[in-house]
């Protein structure tokens, strides 16, 4: 028997760990998507289990840097005139969230989370008989300016604090490594933990087949309204339809801020918009996830092609892709991989949900005791997808969980 029905409602990669958690523990599961599973932002990540990652996003040697980008239109990081009153609440929340002390507390979270991340990972990847999606070549971390790589050794000695193996590698063996890099390389790190997967889309589709197998059901229709009940929450569609939901998780990612502020939750959520091309031969071979984080972005090499990508653009939901970033990106990574060519690659932009504190929200609605929140989770949402939803399937079987929830609550802002 059944212990109940859930409604998750989101089919990209973290509300299918949070179905996938929930069906193996006894629950009747529906995935509700406006489109279906990987057809949003989870279709176009680099494919990084980023467990190794320990430091917020918001901390305060972030903002020298960040001024030097925000100079640059096409820089890492860059906000469109058009959207720059909007953000601007969410600035200053980041701007609180790099205090020392908040700064601290939020890596310790971090911390946590990404390091029951993995874990959680082989667990899923078992079950869903996805185990053979997964790379563990490790990822290195590339530098071509001396004080860059200087600035990086800092964040790398605070890793090896949380047990996390960092190898500092000189340019030489970084060529060793990489051979069609160029010498523009000074050195860097390689992170032999990181893991990758082959395609994030292909996982997702996976797992959502393997769904479909255990009897959770996939249905269509996109949230007009949530009302809540005392036995559950109502759930209205565009389309008319009415849905009782004895139990609801919302994993709608970046369009999850104003579902929850009808259940009276004001979550401080916009998106970081990323961008990428995928080239399918790229003429150049990169054996492993290469980071640059001097210039804001990754070359991954992916089964279905090389993927150059990332950035951060803050512009909302609404206005156009500037595409002239890619273009920016395809210049820079030029600079590593001369030979690179990207005729006939498929360009992309994605919404990364994001709050201020680089922490998602994992948590009760507040004010609702069978509504749960899992959206949040920025650059992170494939790696900490499947401990999200371990977390997720406590909260609703009420049992304690192997990390403290509590830096994740809804309430905390």
């Amino acid at each position: 028997m059944r212990k109940g029905h859930v409604y998750v409602a989101g089919a990209g990669i973290i509300g299918l760990a949070v179905a996938a958690n929930l069906v193996q523990r006894g629950f009747e599961v529906t995935v509700l998507d406006r489109e279906g599973p990987a057809a949003g932002t989870s279709q176009g990540n680099a494919g990084a289990i980023a467990w190794t990652d320990v430091a917020p996003l918001a901390s305060p040697g972030l903002w020298k840097q960040a001024l030097k980008w925000f100079a640059d239109p096409l820089g890492p990081l860059t906000v469109r005139p058009a959207y720059a009153l909007k953000i601007l609440p969410w600035m200053i929340r980041f701007l609180v969230a790099s205090n020392p002390k908040r700064v601290e507390s939020s890596t310790k979270a971090l911390a946590d989370l990404n390091g029951a991340a993995l874990p959680a990972w082989e667990r899923l990847w078992r079950a869903s008989g996805t185990h053979n999606q997964v790379r563990r070549d490790g990822c290195l971390e590339i530098f071509d300016a001396e004080a860059s790589l200087k600035s990086a050794r800092e964040g790398w000695d605070e890793q090896r604090e949380f047990g996390i193996s960092i190898e500092e590698l000189d340019a030489g063996a970084i060529r060793d490594l990489e051979p069609d890099l160029s010498a523009r390389v000074v050195g860097g790190a390689l992170v032999p933990g990181w893991m990758q997967v082959d395609d994030p889309k292909i996982l997702c589709l996976s797992i959502a087949d393997w769904l479909k197998g255990q009897g959770v059901e996939f249905a269509v229709g996109d949230i007009a309204g949530l009302a809540p009940q005392d036995a559950g929450c109502g759930i209205l569609l565009k389309d008319g339809r009415k849905i009782d939901a004895q139990h609801l998780v919302i994993a709608c990612g970046a369009w999850s801020k104003t579902l929850a502020a009808q259940l009276g939750d004001a979550i401080p959520l916009d998106t970081e918009r990323g961008y990428n091309i995928t080239v399918s031969e790229p003429g150049v071979r990169v054996r492993r996830m290469i980071m640059l984080p001097g210039h804001g972005f990754v070359i991954s090499p992916l089964s279905t092609g090389l993927r150059v990508g990332g950035a951060v653009e803050f512009g909302g939901l609404h206005l156009p892709p500037n595409w002239k970033r890619v273009d920016a990106m395809v210049a820079k990574a030029r600079l590593f991989y001369p030979d690179l060519q990207t005729e006939g690659g498929e360009r992309w932009m994605g919404y990364r949900p994001s709050i201020p504190d680089s922490l998602p929200v994992i948590s009760p609605a507040s004010r609702h005791g069978r509504v749960f929140y899992a959206f949040g989770h920025a650059h992170h949402g494939l790696t900490e997808s499947a401990v999200t939803g371990e977390l997720i399937a406590d909260m609703i079987e009420k049992k304690p969980s192997a990390i403290d929830v509590s830096p994740f609550a809804a309430d905390r802002f």
